[in-house]
This record gives structure tokens, sequence and C-alpha cells, in this order.
């Protein structure tokens, strides 16, 4: 229970306690005044979803908010959490537990005469800004210190999406394809006979500048992977491009069909004649061990992505179609997945077998994007191949397993414009929060609100 006092009697009161225990030795009392730590107890936060059914409903959960410390500022009289508590958390009534020396009331910053003692027993009101007051044992001196509860503002799992440019540069294109490099954000884009390459600045990705390219005027520019800090591309014979700086473009390997897949830490990876092979030159390449028939590989729409779970283990997953006419009672995308729990370990490309209970497999989407995001893999692309079931661009599908299951989640959203736009499409993830999508003329930046909030 809370108890409001006035500021004198609450001194005289005191005092008066102090001198009625008084034995016949003299006390000395303390002249200390100061607050050591602060740490805030359970704190209730209402959270905001949306059902299965995509109704929307609400819970509540209890956190220990002493995760998020308390910085105590001796020099400024200041005391707040440099992490901002959870958005929509309640902080009306919470306990909160010091380390101090001395004597503790606390007030609202706007009532100056009611002051309240402090308690770690009662619940306290952090709602708005307080001040705690500490006094010396011997009450000849005080010290105040401004509190503060910082909360999120914005929802952490809201995707925020803003349209940055639309430069026109690259219209009319028939494929299109986006990466992060050198400090720029890159288009290659291809139409025809034609291959053009813009670039702009970061972070914003506002003015777009073309750059003179050689040497690639038959590249399938959806091909292009990053390694060893050199681009590579097919073209659309098969031959092998690399480049350095991005313009100009030599032919590395001649004579194999070779399609690009994806690239990882230990090289790249392409496919030939229904085989997958990885290579660290572009050179000499290595053929890689499949668990199924090699006719359960993708031949069109073909996207891949590597990356590093949070424990240790290295994987690129692979997607895409086969042949709506050879193959017109496929229903989903083929998905193979490569896994490593080290560099230097042998593995194989494994195809995910789709269960008949898994209603959640990925989509048979045209022009299909993959890009690893916030800890998940991120699948989106035109309309369905061979029947009406998606809209182009409709949704993200949110795969939380590595590629088993495909869930739209409500959390992770494309731009509403974009829904049902037949457009060339591409994407890029930038420093791991910053998500990029080219699609037709139209750029995209678009982030999750929490993986922001350390930018701010």
């Amino acid at each position: 229970m809370k108890k409001s006092i006035g500021l004198l009697p609450l001194v005289l009161c005191l005092l008066c306690m102090v001198s009625a225990c008084k034995d016949e030795d003299e006390t000395v009392l303390s002249t200390d005044c100061y607050i050591h730590s602060f740490a805030l107890g359970n704190v209730t936060r209402q959270v905001n979803t949306k059902t299965e059914a995509g109704k929307d409903t609400t819970y509540y959960i209890t956190y220990n908010a002493s995760y998020y410390p308390m910085r105590v500022n001796q020099l400024e009289g200041k005391i707040a959490n440099k992490d901002s508590l959870p958005y929509n958390s309640r902080v009306n009534a919470v306990l909160a537990t010091l380390e101090y020396s001395g004597t503790v009331v606390y007030r609202k910053v706007e009532e100056e005469g009611t002051w309240h003692s402090y308690s770690p027993s009662d619940s306290i009101d952090f709602s708005n800004p307080l001040v705690f007051r500490v006094y010396s044992q011997d009450y000849t001196a005080w010290r105040d210190y401004l509190v503060e509860v910082n909360i999120h503002r914005q929802n952490g799992d809201e995707f925020v999406w803003r349209k940055v440019a639309e430069p026109g540069l690259w219209d009319e294109a028939d494929s299109l394809k986006a990466m992060v490099w050198n400090g720029r954000l890159w288009v290659f884009s291809s139409k025809g006979g034609n291959r053009r390459t813009f670039s702009a600045s970061l972070p914003d990705g506002i003015d777009w500048t073309e750059q003179t390219v050689s040497g690639c005027e038959t590249a399938d520019v959806t091909t292009l992977v990053v390694w060893n800090e050199k681009l590579y591309m097919s073209q659309t014979d098969g031959t092998l491009l690399r480049s350095e700086d991005g313009l100009e473009w030599h032919t590395v390997q001649a004579g194999r069909p070779l399609r690009l897949l994806a690239a990882d830490e230990t090289g790249i990876y392409a496919m030939w004649d229904g085989k997958i092979f990885r290579s660290t030159d572009g050179m000499a390449w290595t053929e890689e061990a499949l668990d199924e028939d090699p006719a359960l590989l993708p031949s069109r729409d073909v996207a891949a992505v590597a990356y590093v779970q949070g424990n240790g283990m290295r994987r690129i997953l692979l997607g895409g179609n086969r042949s709506a006419t050879d193959y017109p009672s496929d229903e989903w995308a083929m998905l193979w997945s490569r896994s490593t729990p080290a560099a230097d370990e042998p593995s194989h490309w494994a195809y995910f077998n789709v269960s008949p209970d898994n209603a959640y497999a990925c989509p048979r989407l045209e022009r299909l994007n993959m890009v690893r995001y916030d800890e998940v893999v991120l699948a989106f692309g035109g309309a369905s191949l061979g029947d009406d079931a998606h809209e182009p661009l409709d949704a993200f599908y949110v795969s939380e397993d590595n590629g088993v299951t495909w869930k739209a989640d409500g959390v992770y959203v494309l731009p509403e414009e974009l829904c049902g736009q037949e457009v060339p499409v591409a994407s890029v993830v930038e420093s791991g929060s910053r998500l990029w999508i080219v699609a037709g003329r139209q750029v995209w930046r678009g982030q999750l609100a929490r993986l922001g909030f350390a930018d701010r």
C-alpha cells in the first residue's frame, strides 16, 4: 500500500525516532545519500496478433523487466533503461528493487508537494517520469534522481515499408537481380539482347545512375552471385563469367551449360545436366551428392539462399519449379537443402518430400525469390504456376523450420501497393535488418521495426 505524506512531517518523524533510540554512546549518522542500483520487477504486456483464420486476437504475458537494466547516472542524477521495454508494456503498477544509502521518497515530476515513501513491496506507477529523492541518515543532505522507464512506442513486429524511388531506368525489363556490394545497392536488368547495370548509394537508395558494362551481353542476370569478393554470372548458353568491379566481365568457363545457384563461404554452386556442382574458382568443379532423383531438381523460377543458422549449421536452400507442361501434376515448388555442421565436412543435397499432412509446402510461384531475414526464410514471387491459387506478390511465405513449412503469418508483409502486379522482381537484405525489393520500376525499402531500434 502506498503512503502519501508531506515532506516536513516525514523528516520530523524520522528525526524523533533517531533521538528516541539514542543511547549513552554517541551515534554518528552517515551523510551518504545516493542510489546504488535500480531494478524493475515483473511487467505485463499486451500482445496483438492474428489467428490462423486471420482474425485479430489479444492476449497478455508477464515478463521480468530486470532483463532491461536501469542505468544509474550519478553525475547527471538520472536513472533510465537504455534498452526500451517491449511495445505495449504496462508499467502503471510495477515493483522496484533499490540498493541505496539513506532514506528514499519519490513523487511525480509535476507534483512538487506530495511525496511517497518507497517500499520494495509497494507497486509504483512508472507511466510518467518520477523524481526519487534520497536523504542522508542525518538529514543534512539529499540527492534527487530523475527516473524514466522507456518503452518502445512502435510495435516491434510491425513491418514498415517505404517506396524510396521509382526511377524507371529499367522499364520493360524481363528479369532483375539486386545485390548489395561495395557499399552500394546494385540492380542488374535484362531485356532481350540488352544487359544494363544501375547503382545507388546506401542507405537511401534514391538516386540511381547507370553504369557502363561490357562482356555480359547474353548473361542471365538472375544467376548473379558474390564469391571471394568477385562477381559471377552464367550466360544463357551456360558460359561462366566473372568480374571484379561489376562492369567488365570475362569468360571463366565455357563448354559446360552451368546455371549458377548460390555461393557460401566454401564456394559457388551450379546446376548442369541434372547435377549440382561446387567450385572455388569457377574452373574446377566437384559433383555434389543428391539423395533423390535429379529429375526433382527445379528447372525454372530458380531461387537459392545461403546462410548460417544460430547453432552454426551452414545451409543452402534451393527452390523453384519444374516445367508445367512436363509436370502438370506438380502442386508445390521443388525444395532442396544442403546443410553441414562445419565448412570442411562432407554434405549432400536433400530433397524435401511434401508429406500428405503438410498443408504449408512452398507454393509454385513464378519468378520465385528467397531471402534470409530475421532468422527465417521468406519466399515470394509472381502468380502461381499452373493454377490461380496465388496472385502475384500477394504475400511473404515464411519458413521458420528451414524450408519444411511456409506460412503467410501477417508479421512479414509485402507493400500492399505491389499486390497483384505482374512485374519482374528482385530482393536483397542489407546489414541484416533492411530488406530491399525492386519490383518493376519501383524500389522499396522495408524493415521489421524491432530490428531498426538499434539504429535510432
